[in-house]
């Protein structure tokens, strides 16, 4: 009766570290999926949308604001910084869609790489709460996933302005 317990528990943290390990790669290909099928209510479910946007904004906002400080002394630079807000609003809306997620780490404009280049999409553990997935060909741009709760989701994505 004794052995049956801790084969019981034994079991259970087989399970436990079997979900530790394996559910970010689950949700990277619910996540693949999604794009493919250009599925805006299961993208719901994997994407973060508020937070990514909110966070995707900010770094943009940061690099351009160091980039117009560079050109301090250029006149036109004030010009740019009143029609940065609009450039970087499009920017984000343009990349927060199915092909704007496909084309991350590409080198190509959002709706100009095939859907099916999630697939070439990697997973690095940052964690036992966060993965970075990136595109095969570029291991510095991607998405950052955290665990909420019992699933994955997109929180921050990483560009190179």
């Amino acid at each position: 009766m004794k052995a049956r317990w801790w084969v019981g528990i034994l079991l259970l943290f087989l399970v436990l570290g079997g979900y530790l390990v394996l559910s970010p790669y689950f949700a990277l290909r619910g996540l693949q999926a999604a794009i493919e099928r250009q599925d805006a209510a299961a993208l719901e479910r994997y994407v973060d949308f508020p937070r990514v946007r909110e966070n995707l904004e900010a770094d943009l906002n940061a690099a351009m604001a160091k980039e117009l400080e560079k050109a301090q002394d250029n006149p036109f630079a004030a010009l740019g910084l009143l029609f940065a807000g609009s450039l970087i609003q499009a920017l984000v809306d343009a990349l927060l869609t199915p092909e704007g997620l496909a084309s991350l780490g590409t080198g190509k404009d959002p709706g100009e790489a095939s859907l099916e280049e999630v697939r070439q999409w990697r997973l690095k553990r940052q964690g036992l709460s966060r993965v970075f997935v990136h595109h095969r060909d570029d291991p510095q741009t991607g998405l950052v996933m955290e665990r909420q709760g019992l699933r994955w989701r997109v929180v921050r994505m990483v560009v190179n302005p």
